[in-house]
């Protein structure tokens, strides 16, 4: 089921090649709310870069995203993105939109595999993007085997007018050790355009271990902290995640 969350990712002692940027750190599984079931996302992102490189977040400042999600049917959600970033020397801006359209297996709760595609599209200035309009196509793989889940989102972004076609891929391990306690693996990629893939000291990959804890039925913590693999990711970053089920 998704999750209704308040997500803060915050960005630690970046090293000195110029990185690239994830909009956020999430893996998008193959499950989705309840049709008829309406989740609100709040995702508050945080980074000590000093720069803005163009592709994501503000390095040397904050942004918040509203997420509204609704399920339409089992095999379909639709959700819509709203950020606003403001920099720490205080200069507050809005980060255009995105739309999100999930397409899942249904009944994917009850199945050891889960198979789905995002069709995402957004509109956002060049404070965050190269391009003002782009399109991803995120496919979704979801297994899970006892207490032991594996997620793949082999995603392309599709810079519209510009460039070509970008390969992000990111997955996810998770191992359930308690009733409420998981331990996982998160690793987000960035090859840069598929006819030209950067070399691989110019590639982003952001290594992360994290932990989520079930409080309840409603909430649920999530924490994870990163290490960049290559010059041109981050050297530490970090993330707490607060989701609430509606």
């Amino acid at each position: 089921m998704r999750r209704a969350a308040l997500a803060f990712a915050l960005t630690l002692l970046a090293c000195g090649a110029e990185a690239a940027v994830f909009d956020e750190f999430q893996v998008f599984d193959g499950r989705i709310t309840e049709p008829g079931s309406v989740d609100l996302n709040l995702h508050l992102n945080a980074g000590r870069r000093g720069i803005l490189d163009g592709q994501g977040a503000p390095r040397n400042g904050g942004l918040l995203t509203a997420e509204i999600g609704y399920a339409t049917a089992p095999w379909h959600e639709v959700a819509v993105y709203l950020p606003v970033a403001r920099e720490f020397s205080g200069d507050t801006f809005g980060g255009g939109f995105k739309l999100r359209n999930s397409f899942v297996t249904p009944g994917a709760a009850d199945r050891p595999l889960a198979a789905g595609l995002d069709v995402e599209i957004r509109h956002q200035s060049y404070r965050f993007s190269s391009t003002d309009w782009a399109l991803t196509l995120r496919p979704i793989l979801d297994f899970r085997s006892g207490p032991w889940q594996l997620i793949l989102n082999p995603a392309v972004e599709f810079p519209l007018g510009r460039d070509g076609p970008i390969f992000a891929p990111a997955m996810r391990g998770v191992r359930r050790v308690a009733e409420t306690v998981w331990l996982g693996l998160e690793h987000y990629m960035d090859f840069d355009r598929i006819d030209r893939p950067a070399k691989p000291s110019g590639q982003a990959h952001q290594l992360f271990v994290t932990t989520d804890f079930k409080v309840g039925e409603k909430l649920g913590l999530h924490f994870g902290l990163g290490h960049g693999l290559t010059h041109a990711s981050d050297r530490w970053a970090g993330k707490f995640i607060l989701s609430v089920d509606f």
